[in-house]
């Protein structure tokens, strides 16, 4: 039985032939082919391949399925744990020398002073800001004492929290854990901070450019760093960039096209993913939250938002594209710090969302910039626009909570926005065309939102606007010039005691204006500053405004106002003298010239206006 199942090897014959091997019927050695055939049947000697064996770990010797998933597991988890050292290994910085200064500076030190306090404790900087490239003469500047670097630190806290909180610093964050962790972002920090002090902002600055090209453009790196020392670079820019218009609209082009390419604008696909571009465990993470594939850490989340802050700006100042657009996500991220607030400027930052995606939808609605779109629609059609997009304004303003409000950011943030929707109503205007009543309707609405908004900021102290980023700035500037804008074509349609009002209030508040503007440029103690130079421009626009509305008067007013519009003049040569005003770069036609109100730099007929 056992002969007869066993299994028939094919003979050479049929092997060759390809065919099958069939014993023959009649028994015997021969297949029933070669029987048939008459041909000598050989099959021919099979060689057994010998397998190798098969090296298994102990634990395959254990019979059943949970032997096995035990292995995988514990080989998981032995790669896991080598991947973790790796990045250890890879992060590993020298120590920062901790040793501290025995007394603060508080103003810039000599080079001798620095020179001695170097060698007394040792201390070269906390920052590590040596540089062969620097010139010899200056790098003292890069000295500075630890505990100075302290009081520096707090000072950012204060100006992050009040105006820009999208890249904090804990309390419990020392200059020494912050250097070692984010390197290139205590160098911003302290870039920003240093503004009393030119000479050494000066040398922090191009040591900073200097880095950052190194490692961003030259290394390919991009890091969570990276884009916190470039927001923080980027909002405080006023006070050391120049021209500051032109150098703004860049590095906040740069700031959100970091941010997308570090993906910080979707959700991360892993955890490693996380790890790698955020790092485990850092000190600037006050939170205890577990890590998932929804959204990235809090420092992540509040850099994304800032940079969607930024990119919104650039839409509504400089009427730019906007790279980073509202997204589902971004609101996922601002609702998150809400719930989970590791600071008490966190729950702002969704109502500051909300705000920008209402310019967003402004600038959709109206295509600002395109006299096409504009002059496709009717003023009655602007109208009801202008009205829906307002009430989505009043139900952003209804839904915050009770004593919100009365930050000074998000009432600025609210009137602004007011002024952005109200805009339209400038567009479309021909010289000597009488504006519809429903077209005036609009521009008052637009200069009431002016006046309320420069209201707002005339109530902020000068210590508060010291900390203004330049963002504010540019926000404060095209409220002055929209306010003077609308003035103008409102006077020029109609004349009336309400009229001469309003051209003596804007004129009060460029006067104060002016004034702080003057005291921020004696404190930056430069010849030439951005604000010395914002001064210049707002008493320009106010000359113009005042002489605009005289020739706008008819006679008999003229007369009678005469003495005081002499007056005015010799109380405004008093405060300018000394100022080179910029006549040409207001000789335009307030109808046909729309675009004069600071949005671009090299603008037709606006040569010299914007040299900052």
């Amino acid at each position: 039985m056992a002969d007869t199942e066993k299994k028939h090897s094919a003979c050479a014959e049929c092997r060759e032939k390809k065919l099958k091997c069939v014993p023959s019927e009649e028994g015997g050695d021969s297949c029933h082919r070669c029987a048939r055939l008459g041909k000598d049947c050989q099959v021919p000697e099979v060689k057994q391949r010998k397998r190798k064996a098969r090296r298994m770990a102990p634990a395959f010797h254990i019979s059943g399925h949970s032997a096995d998933l035990a292995v995988v597991r514990g080989r998981v988890e032995q790669l896991e744990s080598s991947y973790s050292e790796i990045l250890s290994l890879l992060k590993q910085k020298p120590q920062p020398n901790t040793n501290v200064a025995t007394s603060v500076s508080t103003s810039t030190p000599s080079r001798t002073d620095a020179s001695r306090l170097s060698q007394v404790t040792g201390l070269t900087s906390p920052l590590r800001f040596e540089s062969t490239d620097l010139d010899a003469s200056n790098s003292y500047l890069l000295e500075i004492p630890l505990e100075e670097c302290e009081v520096l630190l707090n000072d950012y806290r204060r100006m992050s929290t009040n105006h820009f909180p999208y890249v904090m610093v804990p309390e419990a964050c020392p200059v020494a854990t912050l250097v070692e962790e984010r390197p290139m972002l205590a160098q911003a920090v302290f870039v920003a901070t240093t503004w009393r002090f030119p000479e050494r902002q000066r040398a922090l600055k191009d040591k900073f450019l200097q880095d950052f090209s190194h490692r961003y453009f030259v290394k390919s790196e991009k890091s969570l760093d990276l884009l916190q020392a470039l927001v923080v670079y980027f909002a405080w820019c006023h006070w050391y960039a120049t021209p500051v218009a032109t150098q703004v609209y860049r590095l906040g082009s740069l700031v959100v096209s970091l941010a997308v390419e570090l993906g910080l604008n979707q959700k991360p696909t892993s955890v490693t993913q996380h790890e790698i571009i955020i790092g485990p465990g850092s000190a600037l993470e006050q939170g205890s939250e577990a890590m998932s594939s929804k959204l990235w850490g809090f420092e992540a989340r509040r850099a994304v938002l800032g940079a969607y802050t930024v990119s919104t700006y650039g839409l509504l100042l400089f009427r730019r594209p906007s790279v980073l657009p509202y997204s589902q996500y971004l609101e996922d991220c601002a609702s998150s710090l809400v719930t989970d607030p590791q600071y008490c400027s966190d729950p702002t930052l969704i109502h500051m969302v909300r705000s920008m995606r209402v310019a967003e939808e402004t600038t959709h609605t109206f295509d600002h910039g395109s006299k096409e779109k504009i002059g496709e629609l009717s003023d009655d059609k602007i109208q009801i626009l202008v009205g829906a997009l307002c009430k989505q304004t009043e139900e952003w303003r209804v839904s915050l909570p009770h004593g919100t409000f009365t930050t000074g950011l998000l009432q600025r943030a609210y009137h602004s926005s007011r002024c952005y929707i109200h805009e339209v109503g400038l567009y479309g205007l021909l010289h000597g065309q009488a504006p519809s009543v429903t077209r005036l309707s609009i521009l008052y609405d637009c200069f009431d939102a002016t006046m309320k908004y420069l209201s707002c900021v005339l109530e902020n102290g000068l210590d508060d606007m010291v900390d203004w980023t330049s963002l504010e700035w540019r926000a404060l500037n095209f409220g002055i010039m929209l306010s003077t804008k609308s003035s103008i074509i409102l006077d020029s349609a109609y004349v009336s005691m309400e009229a001469s009002q309003r051209a003596a209030w804007l004129g009060k508040c460029l006067d104060t204006l002016c004034l702080r503007a003057h005291e921020l440029h004696r404190m930056k103690g430069e010849k030439c500053s951005y604000f010395l130079k914002l001064a210049h421009e707002w008493a320009n626009i106010k000359m113009y405004h005042q002489n605009t509305i005289q020739r706008a008067l008819p006679a008999p007013t003229v007369a009678n106002t005469a003495q005081q519009q002499s007056q005015l003049s010799v109380q405004t040569q008093q405060q300018n003298a000394g100022m080179s005003f910029m006549d040409s770069a207001f000789d335009v036609d307030p109808f046909n010239e729309l675009f004069w109100a600071g949005f671009g730099d090299s603008e037709p007929g606006m040569a010299g206006m914007y040299p900052m």
